[in-house]
């Protein structure tokens, strides 16, 4: 199994601060380029500085909110803005062009690859900021430039992003949250793969994912627009040994999914965008954020409320104890069912009187077996339930040891059960009916025993808690109580076609339930315990 997530959204804090700022203008030209290009705003300018709310995006917010703790006063109206071109994550910048005394401001922000590469500097400046930028991103910050021009143009049109001004870089922290390691290496324990798919830069994702304890090579990290050059073929083959995806796209996303999918694995992703929303309805799983947008929401399968990679595993975690449960539930149930219809056909072929009753298989489904089966599906989650391998998409919902159980407990009671009937019809000397009465009462004992080793499927009696289910020991006391009323109540007597039994049929029964639950034991240690349990 994968889990493709976003680094700034599931593993960091949300906490995005402006914490570095390299340039070489006038550090006011900086504020207000950060509070003019910018698609977050203050909902109420015009109350008091202290009351103001910003709206947006985080890393919008962010770079406002960093504009507006400076001393500076801002107003819209200085340099108004008369036209805009929005941030799209093909082009990876936005642009404001702002009307000024003279000729009118164009400001951009963005990816600074993108902006040095449409910045007018000389080689020298370029390598600069080039080592400016690999410096901050290698410590772990985003960053995002900022660079202006001036224009007779009254609108924003394509000719304008050439030789711009490289103004500033600014870079943003976003603390990992404290619990992200634990989950990591949960996640792996689990024999799930986290990989990382982000739109920041490489340096910054690889900074954080060694923070993670990622093993990260420059061979492990692929960008956006390497992926557009391979082909599917190619990407298969180093699919593999990719752990980080720097700047990526939407398109990108699909492209990853896809890619494992042909590999048979079940992909979880993360998304908050309207542009996620094909790859979150492509993914076996698909994760929305809770600080995402509403289209996100709807496509996706799973919301997380607080953004936090942790809940994903606390997600799987539950899902994987409600399957174990439900297993426990079905394994109990086959077990029983089985050894009814081995029991009764058994004595049909070979032309002997019916063990037992129809009206009293039915009292044993239901009144017996019945309560006890809800039961086992509020069992407490296993120990190392997060230890064991994910399970394919077309693995069987019956398990091996499933398997192995109901086969073993429906031979071995059928075969005591068959001899138990066999020798009492011929050496007892009792009537039919007290004979059924012994064969249904046996029956349900092994019912009450069995239930005690459907608990846990990998692990013996002795090596779980048998009183930790409360609803179970309720269940089985009333069990107990109803086995007791068949056998020696007149009404249900009558209904049953029961007769009372004495201490030697108790101890009979009570024998057989013994015996059947420590042979099932040593064959659930045998074929299951060794092999299954870590």
């Amino acid at each position: 199994s994968v889990i493709a997530t976003d680094k700034t959204a599931t593993l960091t804090e949300g906490k995005i601060k402006v914490t570095k700022v390299l340039t070489g203008e006038n550090k006011e030209l900086v504020y207000k380029m950060a509070f003019l290009c910018n698609e977050a705003f203050v909902e109420n300018l015009k109350l008091p500085k202290k009351e103001w709310r910003v709206r947006g995006r985080p890393t919008d917010k962010a770079i406002l909110s960093f504009a507006l703790e400076s001393n500076l006063s801002f107003n819209n109206q200085d340099w108004p803005r008369i036209d805009e071109l929005p941030f799209d994550n093909q082009r990876k910048f936005l642009a404001t062009l702002h009307k000024s005394n003279k000729d009118n401001l164009l400001f951009v922000s963005g990816a600074p690859e993108v902006l040095l590469s449409m910045s007018k500097l000389d080689v020298k400046e370029r390598k600069e900021w080039e080592n400016k930028l690999k410096n901050i991103t290698g410590k772990g910050y985003r960053c995002i430039a900022f660079a202006k021009k001036n224009t007779k143009k009254p609108e924003i049109d394509e000719s304008l992003f050439k030789d711009l001004h490289f103004v500033a870089l600014l870079g943003l922290s976003d603390p990992i949250r404290k619990d992200v390691n634990n989950a990591i290496r949960a996640c792996r324990r689990a024999g799930m793969r986290p990989i990382i798919v982000t739109g920041d830069h490489k340096l910054t994702a690889k900074a954080v994912a060694k923070q993670l304890d990622f093993k990260i090579k420059n061979e492990n990290i692929l960008e956006g627009r390497e992926l557009d050059r391979l082909s599917d073929q190619e990407f298969d083959k180093i699919l593999d040994k990719i752990q980080i995806y720097a700047r990526v796209e939407p398109k990108h996303k699909m492209r990853i999914i896809e890619a494992w999918q042909r590999k048979g694995e079940v992909v979880a992703m993360t998304g908050d965008g309207i542009n996620d929303a094909p790859a979150l309805k492509k993914a076996d799983i698909g994760i929305a954020l809770g600080s995402g947008t509403e289209v996100a929401k709807e496509t996706s399968d799973l919301i997380l409320l607080n953004n936090s990679f942790s809940i994903i595993l606390a997600a799987i975690e539950e899902g994987r104890a409600m399957i174990d449960n439900i297993r426990k539930v079905i394994t109990y149930l086959l077990s029983s069912s089985f050894t009814e219809i081995i029991l009764i056909g058994t004595s049909l072929i070979l032309g002997w009187p019916l063990p037992i009753i129809a009206v009293q298989i039915l009292w044993v489904n239901l009144v017996e077996d019945g309560p006890m089966a809800l039961t086992l599906a509020f069992e407490t989650k296993e120990r190392g339930l997060m230890e064991q391998k994910p399970q394919k998409q077309k693995d069987s919902l019956l398990t091996v040891p499933m398997k192995t159980l109901i086969f073993v407990i429906g031979i071995i009671t059928d075969l005591l059960l068959l001899g138990l009937f066999v020798w009492l019809i011929k050496h007892s000397g009792y009537e039919l009916n007290h004979i059924r009465t012994i064969i249904f009462a046996g029956l349900t004992i092994n019912s009450l025993f069995y239930i005690f080793a459907c608990k846990s499927l990998r692990k013996n009696i002795w090596q779980i808690n048998l009183l930790d289910n409360k609803l179970l020991i309720l269940a089985w006391g009333f069990g107990i109580l109803m086995l007791l009323l068949s056998v020696y109540w007149a009404p249900f007597q009558s209904l049953l076609k029961t007769e009372p039994l004495n201490l030697f049929d108790w101890q009979l029964v009570i024998g057989l339930g013994i015996l059947n639950t420590l042979l099932i034991e040593a064959a659930k240690w045998w074929f299951i315990a060794r092999k299954y349990v870590n």
